[in-house]
């Protein structure tokens, strides 16, 4: 599948995500919002309950307290009444009785109901706390038949409060609300009625559960654990309302999303919107092909070649992106970012070897303005790098506008860089047309590179080029170099240098160095290049180039 046909099928899935992700998501958020909110409140009815026992509790226990120290003879009436004035003014304690020797004596009720009290067994405690306040459940009352009571017990005093007295809060419709104790177990209930199993499964542990179609907020504090629990079907029927807020959010949202994977999409498929998103995502980086001298074997410089690495880590062919951005102009944006990627990467070397040298492709529009040379100067200002380390490499191509041409060059050569002639014979190639450049050096092609030895009509080309350089005192560099019978015939024809796969691919800065030093120690140090004073014969033709170890 091609990039198109991905970013069509990519789009139709993105679209369709798009369309309806934000709708699913907000309904999503809508229930859990509601879900949320109602487990909040479920929170708040259990803290509630559990406030409401304790306070029930520290009451009744004040009470049979404040009852002990009196000094009052006991089941005489004073004992009885102040018996009853507890439990009057009390808003928990229904009875209250007095034990002795384990037998029941007398009740808060009046003498004619305590004959039938006297008849009751004294409870047993199931949970003594700290300070020997002990509790029974399941007590009957003193003398009347009716739910089964808490026993509250201190010292010979007995207590009885409902149950339902710790769980006495107001609830909404549909809440239902369970309380335990520590060491003792169910202590009560009330609310909307839900199965057993479902309240001793809301008492396992404090947090929120949703489970068979209920949803439970647990909280458990000072020995006391509150469940509040709700029909989640109620829920349910609160979220439709939640959802007329949402849903219109999702639905706009969707909308701008469908809008936004369409231009987006449609700015994929544009090569030219692709280039320029890659150029302001700088997804450019820079390889370097090795440059040898022939004669020694010496790595002298390397050619700077851009590579476009997209975001997924794959790597775009320059044949596939450069003929575009020299068209749009974005050539320019992307020779500055090669100069400042070489800067960066090599800057340690070519200080520490001053006679190395990096090639750059420079653009026809830089040639003919000349704003290359500005960029060089800024990115080189402090960089203690030399410019003659620079060249400058210009197709053909690019200088088709002579004049324009011959004054960035000789300006180029005046501020120290070296120029060099890329992919010589496949333009214009003409011995006038390289007598009005000054150039120092001249590329030879990889197409008739590759002729060499092939018996092709078009292998004597090389020849005349080569003669044609000679001819010119340039510097000679072939192109494409894979076989060493061309690497034979080049250094026969006094060609200086190579670069090709012969000798390395184009490569990464770390691997670079590392190809560099170890040539370095192999062969010492490389040829620098220097210019001697232009000959009368016409301006800017060098009269000769020497090497100068």
């Amino acid at each position: 599948m091609n990039n198109k046909n991905r970013v069509v099928v990519l789009t139709i899935i993105a679209v369709i995500v798009a369309a309806t992700a934000p709708v699913t998501g907000m309904l999503w958020l809508s229930r859990q919002a509601v879900i949320q909110a109602e487990h909040e409140r479920l929170t708040r009815y259990a803290q509630t309950v559990i406030e409401r026992a304790e306070t029930t509790f520290q009451s009744t226990q004040l009470s049979l307290k404040a009852l002990s120290p009196l000094l009052l003879l006991p089941c005489s009436d004073e004992h009885i009444a102040q018996m009853r004035l507890i439990t009057v003014n009390s808003g928990a304690i229904e009875e209250m009785g007095y034990y002795e020797y384990g037998q029941l004596k007398c009740t808060s009720w009046d003498r004619q109901a305590q004959a039938q009290a006297l008849r009751r067994p004294q409870p047993t405690s199931v949970f003594t706390t700290g300070d020997g306040v002990g509790v029974a459940l399941n007590q009957s009352s003193f003398v009347t038949d009716g739910p089964s009571m808490m026993a509250v017990q201190y010292g010979a005093h007995v207590a009885l409060v409902h149950r339902e007295r710790f769980v006495d809060v107001v609830l909404e419709e549909g809440v239902h609300v369970v309380l335990a104790r520590n060491g003792i177990g169910l202590v009560a209930q009330y609310g909307m009625p839900v199965a057993a199993g479902i309240a001793g499964r809301a008492l396992r542990g404090p947090g929120n559960q949703d489970f068979d179609g209920f949803f439970v907020s647990t909280v458990s504090h000072d020995g006391w654990t509150a469940a509040a629990i709700i029909d989640g079907q109620h829920v349910l029927e609160t979220m439709t309302s939640e959802q007329h807020w949402f849903v219109p959010v999702g639905v706009l949202l969707a909308l701008a999303l469908v809008v936004l994977v369409l231009r987006v999409s449609q700015a994929r498929l544009s090569p030219l919107a692709e280039l320029q998103l890659a150029v302001r995502k700088k997804e450019f980086i820079v390889h370097y092909q090795p440059i040898i001298e022939l004669a020694s074997g010496r790595c002298v410089g390397a050619e700077a070649l851009i590579r476009w690495r997209r975001p997924d880590g794959s790597i775009v062919r320059p044949d596939l992106f450069v003929p575009l951005a020299e068209e749009s102009g974005l050539i320019l944006p992307m020779t500055d970012l090669v100069i400042a990627t070489v800067v960066r990467e090599l800057g340690d070397t070519l200080r520490a070897d001053r006679a190395l040298h990096v090639a750059v492709n420079v653009a026809a529009q830089d040639i003919k303005t000349g704003r290359i040379l500005d960029v060089l100067g800024q990115t080189l200002a402090g960089a203690d790098i030399r410019t003659g380390q620079f060249w400058m490499e210009a197709t053909e191509r690019g200088c088709m506008d002579i004049a324009a041409a011959r004054v960035t060059l000789a300006r180029a050569r005046e501020l120290g860089h070296s120029m060099a002639l890329d992919d010589f014979g496949t333009g214009y190639s003409n011995l006038q047309y390289l007598q009005g450049l000054p150039m120092d050096a001249l590329k030879i092609d990889k197409s008739f590179v590759s002729t060499i030895g092939t018996g092709a009509a078009t292998s004597a080309v090389i020849d005349h080029i080569i003669a044609m350089a000679k001819s010119l005192q340039l510097h000679i560099v072939a192109e494409g170099v894979e076989t060493l019978e061309q690497a034979a015939y080049l250094s026969e024809h006094g060609v200086d240098f190579a670069q090709g796969w012969l000798f390395a691919k184009p490569m990464p800065a770390a691997q670079f160095i590392d190809f560099h030093r170890v040539t370095l120690a192999d062969y010492g140090a490389g040829p620098e290049i220097i210019r001697r004073p232009e000959s009368d014969t016409g301006p800017g033709v060098p009269d000769s180039l020497t090497l100068q170890a």
